[in-house]
């Protein structure tokens, strides 16, 4: 199995229009897909602003601090072969990225990662040899 982490930051004040967009457009588009899995879709949360003070690492990377939680959206999106996630990057992502490029600063980032081990999925690591 493999998982693309995307990865961007939103306009002050459009982490709802985003979510609506997400849920009503990128997902149905998603789920269109062969090898599509699952998504989840990630927010940091913040309680107040002194929490994050304490430890600097978890500072979001741009270091706003955001009245109703974080403006970062973290997608992760899983695929049930590498080639299916590629296809994906290379031939839908664009079209479901001009769904919300426009509440977001920037183009979002986008990495790849091999799966290798996940109870929700069944996923056990491999025996090295």
């Amino acid at each position: 199995m493999y998982m693309m982490l995307i990865e961007g930051e939103l306009k002050p004040g459009k982490k709802d229009e985003f979510l609506k967009a997400w849920s009503s457009q990128i997902l149905p588009l998603l789920k269109k897909q062969d090898g599509f899995v699952d998504e989840i879709m990630l927010f940091e949360f913040e309680e107040g602003h002194s929490e994050y003070s304490m430890y600097p690492c978890f500072l979001p990377f741009d270091n706003h601090n955001h009245a109703n939680g974080s403006q970062q959206p973290r997608g992760l999106c899983f695929w049930e072969s590498r080639e299916q996630c590629e296809r994906y990057q290379r031939e839908v992502f664009p079209q479901a990225k001009n769904f919300v490029e426009h509440l977001m600063h920037g183009k979002p980032k986008v990495r790849k990662f091999e799966v290798a081990a996940a109870e929700i999925f069944k996923i056990t690591q491999r025996k090295v040899a």
